[in-house]
C-alpha cells in the first residue's frame, strides 16, 4: 500500500504545476493569496472527514497543540506547507517552466543526504536508482538536444527561490518522520497543514504585498481542484507513504510526478511526446526499481534471520 499512496500522490502532485501555472500566468490571483486559500480548504476539509472517520486520532493531537510540541509542528508547517508553497508560487513567476521542475527535481537527493540522520542508509544501489532517475529527468524535460542544455540561470532569484522550497520541502520531509509515527498519517496531515493555514494568514495580513482576489467562478474551480486533490489528498497519500515505505523509496517515487505531467499534456492538449521524452521515462522507471530493491533488501534480509 506504501507504494499506492506514493503513487498516487506523485500523480496529483504533477497537476499542481499545469493548474498553478494557469493560475498565476494569467494573473488571476497572487502566490500569497493562492498558497492561503488553497491550505486553508485543504484543512479544513481533512479536519472535517477527520472527525467523522479519524476522530479519536484527530483529536489526539489537542494536548500536542497545548505543550512545547506544538513548537515542532508549527516548524513542521513553517518548512512544508509555507516555505514550500510560497517560494514556489513566487518563484514560477520569475524563471521558467523548465528551470522549476528541474530544480524542484533536487528533492529525493537532497532528502537522500538528509535522511541519513533518521537512521536511512545511503547505498550504492540507492545512490544509482536516484542518478539513472535523474538522467531521466532531464531528458523527460528536454533540457539536453543538440544547442546544448536548456538550464538558464538569468532569472537567478526565481532560481533561487525554487531551490529553497526545495529544500524546505526537504527539511520538511526529515523532521515530518518523527510525527507521522507519533500522531498516524492523517492526524499529522491535517494539523501541519491548518497551521500552515494559521500562518500564511498571519503572512498575509502583516506582510505589504499587492493581494489578486480571484474574481471568475472558473478560477475558483481551479482553485477548488488544487485544495482538494494535489493538496489534502496528495498530503495525506505522502504521509501514508512516508509510514509504511522508507523515505528513500517514498522520495523517488516523486520523480513520477513531471512524467505525469508530460503525458497528461500529451494526452489532452495535444504536445508532442518525443523519443527522447520516452527514454527518460523508462530511464525513470528503472531508477525506481532499482532503489526499490535496494529499499527491501534488508526487509528481506531480516525474514530469512527471522525464520525457524
Amino acid at each position: 500500500m506504501g507504494i499506492f499512496w506514493s503513487f498516487l500522490s506523485a500523480f496529483l502532485w504533477g497537476t499542481t504545476f499545469v493548474c498553478a501555472r494557469f493560475l498565476l500566468g494569467g494573473g488571476y490571483i497572487d502566490p500569497l493569496t493562492l498558497s492561503s486559500i488553497r491550505f486553508s480548504l485543504g484543512g479544513l476539509l481533512l479536519l472535517s472527514y477527520g472527525l467523522l472517520y479519524y476522530r479519536d486520532e484527530v483529536l489526539a493531537v489537542l494536548p500536542a497543540l497545548r505543550s512545547l510540541y506544538i513548537f515542532r509542528l508549527a516548524l513542521a508547517a513553517l518548512l512544508g506547507i509555507v516555505g514550500m508553497s510560497v517560494l514556489l508560487f513566487y518563484g514560477q513567476k520569475t524563471t521558467t517552466a523548465i528551470n522549476s521542475s528541474f530544480i524542484m527535481q533536487l528533492n529525493p537527493l537532497l532528502i537522500l543526504l538528509l535522511g541519513v540522520f533518521v537512521g536511512e542508509s545511503i547505498t550504492w544501489r540507492k545512490t544509482a536508482g536516484m542518478a539513472i532517475s535523474f538522467v531521466g529527468i532531464i531528458m523527460l524535460l528536454n533540457m539536453i538536444g543538440s544547442d546544448g542544455a536548456y538550464l538558464s540561470f538569468a532569472n537567478l532569484s526565481g532560481n533561487l527561490m525554487i531551490f529553497g522550497s526545495a529544500v524546505c520541502w526537504a527539511v520538511y520531509s526529515i523532521i515530518s518522520k518523527g510525527i507521522v509515527e507519533r500522531w498516524g498519517g492523517y492526524a499529522a496531515t491535517t494539523w501541519v497543514m491548518l497551521l500552515g493555514a494559521v500562518e500564511l494568514g498571519l503572512i498575509y495580513l502583516f506582510l505589504p504585498a499587492k493581494h489578486i482576489l480571484p474574481q471568475d467562478a472558473n478560477v475558483w474551480l481551479y482553485i477548488l481542484y488544487l485544495a482538494v486533490f494535489p493538496t489534502a489528498v496528495a498530503f495525506f497519500a505522502w504521509y501514508e507513504g512516508m509510514r509504511l515505505i522508507k523515505l528513500s523509496l517514498l522520495n523517488i517515487m516523486q520523480y513520477l510526478s513531471p512524467v505525469f505531467t508530460v503525458l497528461l499534456a500529451w494526452l489532452w492538449l495535444g504536445e508532442r511526446l518525443t523519443w527522447l521524452q520516452t527514454g527518460g521515462i523508462l530511464l525513470i522507471a528503472v531508477g525506481i526499481a532499482i532503489t526499490f530493491v535496494s529499499g527491501n533488501e534488508g526487509r528481506y534480509a531480516l525474514q530469512e534471520r527471522s525464520k525457524p
